[in-house]
């Protein structure tokens, strides 16, 4: 072999593995998407809108209650998304790991160690087809005037309205929402938090109150059993029985 051919050579090698070798390209995963995560409370559906720049990932929730920013990566098909929601002054970091693949994404979502769940996400559907499809959030329960009659003859309680609810759990306060229509004493509704939303029904029997509940997880379903005293705008003495977790207490105000 001539000093020239040893010289070429190596040239000619790598060009052979460039031509030979695939070609990569970096999903782009930019456009709006409806996030549905599947948690203990039931699923949700969340419009999100999503950016990337290379790796790097930005976007927001976007909802009537406002915009949520988020972050994250995109590697490859490994995605990571977080974002921070604060529930009554109570900053919450949620974690959405995942994979895309072609035009959907499914994975897991973290929620700031209070538990995990399933997610995915799907390309939005066109301007016309979205008041359709608006999540079920952004149509809150109208609550009906009819009040239950008192048990005891005293001032009849009304629970019907929208409800700020503290759960207080081994690991700390954990806020949700229940939104009550109430006719006679029969109530209805749902109970929703950062986690998700489930349907609720229950009674008003004068000031006591009892609800129940079926929380969706995956492990099964989980059965809650909620009692406690309607005292004007508050819910006091309360009480939760959740299966397999024992009791914890609980207590509402009326949002004004």
């Amino acid at each position: 072999m001539t000093r020239a051919q040893s010289c070429l050579l190596p040239l000619l090698v790598a060009a052979a593995a460039f031509i030979a070798a695939p070609a990569y390209a970096q999903t782009d995963i930019t456009g709006d998407w409806q996030l549905t995560v599947n948690s203990p409370m039931g699923p949700r559906t969340t419009p999100l809108s999503l950016k990337q720049d290379g790796e790097k990932v930005t976007g927001k929730f976007k909802s009537q209650a406002g915009e949520l920013p988020v972050s994250g990566t995109l590697v490859g098909d490994d995605l990571k998304l977080a974002f921070t929601l604060n529930v009554q002054g109570n900053p919450i970091d949620i974690t959405l790991t995942g994979k895309v693949s072609g035009a959907s994404i499914a994975g897991t979502a973290n929620f700031g160690g209070l538990g995990e769940g399933e997610f995915t996400a799907k390309p939005a559907p066109a301007a016309t087809d979205a008041a359709a499809t608006t999540p079920n959030e952004t149509s809150p329960i109208t609550p009906a005037a009819t009040t239950a009659p008192p048990a005891n003859g005293g001032t009849p309680s009304n629970a019907a309205g929208i409800w700020i609810v503290t759960f207080v759990t081994p690991g700390g306060e954990f806020p949700a929402t229940a939104r009550l229509a109430q006719d006679g004493g029969t109530l209805s509704g749902t109970f929703g938090s950062h986690l998700g939303e489930a349907p609720v029904s229950g009674t008003l029997d004068g000031h006591a109150l009892k609800l129940t509940m079926i929380a969706k997880t995956p492990q099964g379903d989980v059965d809650v059993s909620l009692t406690g005293d309607v005292d004007g705008d508050s819910i006091v003495n309360g009480k939760a029985e959740v299966t397999g977790m024992g009791q914890m207490a609980w207590s509402a105000k009326r949002k004004q």
